[in-house]
């Protein structure tokens, strides 16, 4: 038999638990994956399987990773056997193939094994696999290439080195405070506002730079008010740990006093600046320094398509009152960092709300969650005129957008 030798060796060297562990953190999720995304590589979903394919190939080759999860089968040994015995009945193990433990300075347990193939046209392949555990699930590695030995080769089993030295497994990426998929909904009750004070989130248009925009003002009912909102989401908001925190604008804080349907602000960067607004408590029209609530909105399911931009460019978010949604190539240029960012994807899911956050599941298992803001006036019917999803509007497809 011909010898392979040269790129085995390559291959075993990728073991997690020998390499020295970057520091990179992941900013890249896919289902339980969490990874950093190789620079350069092309992202693509295939059914369940995401695949990162090296850049620039030459004619005729193709290098990739794979990345799956299925149900353990008994337990991850077996699992493991399971796929890898399904990889040797559709190619011919010329060198390798042996299973293998790992146990990863990451923190998981795994098995793995590395090979020379050939697929059913006589292709030759370079191939890693990796299975571990994650919850009572098998998270499936696979790097191949077809590319012959030599620094190409070598290149993209380096990059893939990188990869699997600081990939994680986890319902997040670190940072993220999504509550868990089974966590009860808690409705958050209003507290109780003294004469002349707000509470809640309130929208209007400010005129900048000659144009009209949406803005968020943030009201408390201590008299503070804040401008714009968090974009991730606001479940456990410390409104005054906020205004109070050293990195925050001294120009988005101010004192605020209601007078009937006026709002006096003074902002904490110039305080001889008084600006009064016009309030609106019963409309969901917010006008040119007019100010309309938006709802808490906790347990609320609407329907409705809202456009992201321009509804030329074709992205909108498609909800549905039974809790679904269809995603049109909108949230993967949202919930950044993705790795489809520039080739965003259709995706479905359910979504919640509670603490004026909305909550997205992905049918993948992904999660991720913005601040929501829609007009309170609107919160007990089927649509809204615009929502608000973190820093970002979207209008209802039949609503004119203008103040």
């Amino acid at each position: 038999m011909k010898s392979f030798g040269l790129l085995l060796p390559l291959l075993v060297a990728l073991t997690p638990a020998l390499v020295t562990q970057d520091d990179v953190t992941p900013d890249t999720q896919a289902g339980n994956f969490l990874y950093k995304m190789p620079t350069g590589w092309n992202p693509v979903e295939k059914g369940d399987t995401t695949m990162l394919y090296a850049p620039s190939p030459p004619p005729g080759t193709t290098t990739f990773i794979a990345m799956a999860a299925n149900d353990l089968d008994g337990d991850l040994q077996n699992s493991f056997n399971v796929l890898w015995g399904g990889f040797k009945r559709s190619y011919r193990i010329v060198e390798g193939g042996k299973v293998a433990p790992l146990h990863s300075r990451n923190g998981y347990e795994a098995f793995t094994a590395v090979a020379v193939a050939f697929d059913q046209k006589g292709k030759r392949w370079s191939v890693y696999a990796m299975g571990a555990q994650y919850k009572n699930r098998i998270q499936t590695v696979m790097f191949m290439s077809d590319l012959p030995a030599g620094s190409m080769l070598n290149a993209d089993l380096s990059v893939f080195k990188t990869f699997l030295a600081n990939l994680r497994f986890g319902d997040e990426l670190p940072g993220s405070h999504v509550p868990p998929a089974d966590a009860a909904t808690v409705e958050e009750k209003p507290h109780k506002v003294g004469p002349g004070m707000l509470e809640g989130v309130y929208v209007g248009y400010n005129i900048s730079g000659g144009r009209a925009g949406l803005r968020r003002l943030h009201f408390n009912s201590d008299g503070w008010v804040v401008k714009d909102v968090p974009e991730e989401g606001m479940i456990g908001f410390d409104f005054t740990a906020y205004r109070n925190a050293r990195d925050t604008n001294r120009s988005w804080v101010g004192r605020y006093r209601v007078d009937g349907k006026k709002i006096n602000i003074v902002w904490q960067d110039y305080t001889d600046d008084r600006e009064q607004l016009t309030l609106n408590e019963d409309s969901a029209k917010p006008g040119i320094d007019t100010y309309v609530p938006m709802c808490r909105c906790t347990g609320t399911k609407f329907s409705g398509k809202y456009y992201y931009g321009l509804k030329g460019a074709g992205q909108y978010l498609q909800f549905s009152s039974d809790g679904t949604f269809v995603d049109h190539k909108v949230l993967d240029q949202m919930l950044v960092p993705s790795s489809f960012y520039e080739h965003p994807r259709i995706q479905r899911g359910t979504y919640s709300i509670q603490s004026q956050t909305m909550i997205f599941t992905f049918a993948d298992g992904r999660r991720g969650m913005r601040t929501f803001t829609a007009p309170k006036a609107q919160e007990k019917g089927q649509k809204f005129d615009f929502i608000g999803l973190g820093w970002q509007t979207l209008y209802e497809e039949h609503y004119v957008d203008e103040p």
